[in-house]
C-alpha cells in the first residue's frame, strides 16, 4: 500500500504517522508499537498544508528482533534490507543519548522561597 493517497502537480495527499508510540517490555524486547495515522493534503514545493486530520490509529507488534525492514537510503534512493535488531539498537542509543544529556543537567529544586507564608 502506499502512503500516497493522490498526487497533482505539486499537491499531494498522503497517510503520515505522525506519532509513534513503542510500548517496549524491556524483560522481553517486545511489544507493540502504535502508529498514530494522519490524511495530510500539503504542496510540496512550499511545504503548506492544506489540511490534516487524525485517520486511524494503527497497533503493531513490528518483531523487532525476528524481522527485516526494506529500506530506502534518503540521498541516493538505494534500496537495502536490514534486520530488525538493527533498528531496536537504534531505539535503544537514542534513549540512552536523550536520558544521559537529561541527567547531565540537574533538575531544578522547587522552593517556597518568596511564597506567601
Amino acid at each position: 500500500m502506499s502512503l500516497i493517497l493522490s498526487e497533482g502537480g505539486n499537491n499531494a495527499v498522503e497517510m503520515f504517522a505522525t506519532r509513534i508510540d513503542v510500548q517496549w517490555d524491556f524483560r522481553t524486547n517486545t511489544g507493540p508499537v502504535l502508529f498514530h495515522f494522519e490524511r495530510v493534503d500539503w504542496d510540496r514545493s512550499t511545504r503548506m498544508v492544506n489540511a490534516r486530520g487524525y485517520d486511524r490509529t494503527v497497533p503493531q507488534d513490528i518483531g523487532l528482533i525476528n524481522g527485516q525492514y526494506t529500506i530506502t537510503d534518503p540521498f541516493t534512493g538505494e534500496e537495502s534490507v536490514e534486520p530488525g535488531w538493527k533498528l531496536m539498537a537504534l531505539i535503544k542509543a537514542a534513549t540512552e543519548r536523550v536520558w544521559d544529556a537529561e541527567t547531565a543537567v540537574p533538575p531544578v529544586a522547587d522552593t517556597d522561597e518568596g511564597a506567601p507564608a
